[in-house]
């Protein structure tokens, strides 16, 4: 659950939750996401992680989804990047994946890995996880998390850390942040601010957000027509707008909005 902190009085909030001393930042909170040219910063109590895959970003090894089942493991309540929750450490990021296992302990391994990773959700492929799965652990693919031991668990959560991908990017303290988001905190302290300058990487399907607002506002200033009804949901006709952006921009044509797409969206 969230952690109790010290509130600096250098830095005032209106919010009810206590704020963290970030430069001229107001109002962060541990689990605040800052998202600049698609590249996200998740802000913890004393240090910023970021550039590197977003579960090692979010302390969030198995990529676990926002839930209440995701908050019961201990991630932050109400916190989440795009449509991954959000843990106070690697260590409880690592247990919720273990907790997500056995709360499904009659499954198998194979069912188990169409719960975790099914088809159709990015290139996952839920046959070969339960291979892999079943050749680290040694076992067969219908064997039950019930029947694994302790240790068994613990190499199946492994193996949903690996198979996720935990790569690690960048760790920052207050005194240290890199010069673009000193910048970026500096020009938008308040937390109204920063959400209406949100610049995430999204695509077809992220959830709602003021940042999707931001990229159709910015689609629409560069002359989309039909304009864009600009209320944050990233469908079809926003992705169909953005594809027609980075085409007339020579970028690559996915519909994904990232860090190449949104400096080109930035110029508007």
């Amino acid at each position: 659950m969230r952690q109790t902190m010290q509130r600096d009085p250098r830095f005032p909030s209106s919010n009810s939750e206590v704020s963290m001393p970030w430069g001229m930042a107001q109002e962060m909170e541990s689990g605040d996401v800052v998202s600049i040219l698609g590249i996200d910063h998740v802000f913890y109590e004393d240090v910023m992680r970021t550039r590197g895959t977003p579960s090692w970003n979010n302390n969030n090894p198995g990529n676990i989804v926002t839930s209440g089942e995701a908050e019961g493991y201990g991630a932050y309540q109400g916190k989440h990047n795009d449509i991954f929750a959000i843990f106070p450490s690697e260590e409880q990021g690592f247990s919720a994946i273990r907790q997500f296992l056995l709360r499904r302990k009659e499954k198998t391994i194979l069912q188990m890995m169409h719960i975790y990773a099914p088809s159709g959700h990015g290139s996952n492929n839920p046959e070969v996880y339960a291979q892999q799965v079943g050749a680290a652990l040694g076992v067969n693919t219908n064997m039950l998390v019930s029947q694994m031991s302790g240790d068994q668990v613990t190499d199946f959560a492994k193996e949903i850390k690996r198979i996720e991908g935990w790569r690690e990017g960048q760790v920052h303290g207050p005194d240290e942040l890199p010069d673009d988001v000193n910048e970026w905190l500096a020009e938008f302290p308040t937390r109204a601010e920063r959400r209406a300058v949100d610049q995430p990487f999204a695509k077809q399907g992220s959830p709602k957000s003021d940042g999707i607002k931001n990229i159709q506002q910015r689609l629409n200033d560069f002359g989309w027509v039909p304009a864009l009804i600009v209320d944050g949901i990233f469908g079809p006709k926003t992705e169909a707008a953005a594809k027609s952006f980075q085409s007339g921009h020579g970028l690559s044509v996915d519909g994904i909005v990232g860090n190449n797409t949104w400096k080109k969206l930035a110029q508007a």
